[in-house]
């Protein structure tokens, strides 16, 4: 069997890749296709060089005008190289040209997301054969997104769990960093067409936590080129600015406090049992609202909260990270292997 999967972020292509290595151990062929998108662009050319990702049209911007022309331009293009590897099942995480090729080739067009909240879904969602999401998520979000309840398989796991089983965090990411001597910050956002949000108000809170953390420092994650030059012009030398893409999990599983803006690197440090604060701009997804309630998370929007929970944390940091470590344990052991619920829907189709 020939598997087509479309990577459009940092996210899909750490699940796609993961998902691809399982499904060459099993004899089947992968094609891997991408855009160009700064983003992704740094990690397809050194981490994942080795996969021959085949990057087709690019990101159109922040405005609706530029990711509308940039998706029928790629559409367009992607449409030949897929006529010409013939693939017999298309995986995406809510990709709209992925979606609608495969819907006008005959080609089962399999979702997995845990995002039903994103926009591209309503124009995915209801040309795919099955949606496969986290247990945590309602149903009734993906109804809401085009899905129908016939078309949703949920699996008992978080979709960082696709390539965390096995992690390893990786000390040279570190750098000039000490293992538990920094709090890592991840960048909101602040692009996508589904939040509202502005890097000035982040960058402010940032500047907060600097001037608090005496020997340790703070690590900012940055998603873009003018997010982070506005880093530097707000924070000075006051915080490490991260213009580049890093293995992120590493960097989360040595840092003493993840403070996160998005979705899977807040994910990612509840798994791996690092203290973790969200400070999500919009209403916050089922899975984050989910590990909320484990204990996994703290959701807190008020800056000045923020600065008061991050001071308790680190009044009792030893002692909570190892509840928190115990916590992450606990949830991995009533979690499945995910890959095995793709399994199960890729024999559906034989």
């Amino acid at each position: 069997m020939k598997v087509w999967m479309d990577i459009l972020s940092p996210k899909q292509l750490l699940l796609f890749t993961s998902l691809a290595e399982r499904f060459r151990r099993l004899g089947h062929s992968i094609l891997l296709t991408s855009r160009r998108y700064v983003q992704l662009d740094e990690l397809i050319e050194t981490k994942f060089r080795d996969w021959g990702v085949i990057r087709v049209g690019e990101w159109g911007g922040g405005s609706m005008e530029g990711k509308l022309k940039a998706s029928i331009e790629r559409m367009r293009i992607l449409f030949d190289i897929v006529i010409g590897d013939k693939p017999d099942v298309c995986f995406s995480s809510g990709s709209p040209e992925a979606a609608r090729i495969a819907y006008g080739l005959g080609i089962p067009h399999l979702m997995i997301s845990d995002t039903p909240h994103s926009p591209v879904n309503r124009l995915s969602a209801p040309l795919s054969r099955k949606i496969l999401t986290p247990w945590v998520i309602p149903l009734q979000e993906w109804i809401e997104a085009g899905a129908s309840r016939r078309m949703i398989a949920r699996y008992r796991a978080l979709d960082p769990c696709f390539w965390l089983r096995d992690f390893k965090p990786d000390r040279s990411a570190l750098g000039d960093l000490e293992e538990g001597g920094y709090v890592l910050f991840r960048m909101p956002e602040t692009q996508a067409s589904y939040l509202k949000a502005e890097d000035r108000e982040f960058l402010e809170l940032a500047r907060k936590i600097a001037g608090m953390l005496g020997e340790m420092k703070l690590v900012v994650l940055c998603r873009y080129l003018e997010q982070a030059e506005l880093a530097r012009r707000t924070l000075g030398g006051e915080a490490v600015i991260v213009d580049r893409l890093v293995p992120g999990a590493s960097l989360i599983a040595f840092s003493a406090i993840f403070i996160g803006g998005g979705g899977t690197m807040t994910q990612e440090a509840s798994l791996l049992g690092i203290p973790a604060i969200s400070i999500y701009p919009g209403e916050l997804p089922a899975v984050l609202r989910f590990l909320v309630k484990r204990k996994l998370l703290m959701h807190i929007r008020e800056p000045e909260a923020v600065i008061r929970a991050l001071a308790e944390l680190l009044e009792e940091l030893d002692a909570i990270r190892d509840s928190w470590r115990r916590r992450a344990q606990n949830l991995w052991r009533i979690m499945e292997d995910p890959f095995n619920a793709v399994l199960r829907e890729i024999e559906l189709l034989a």
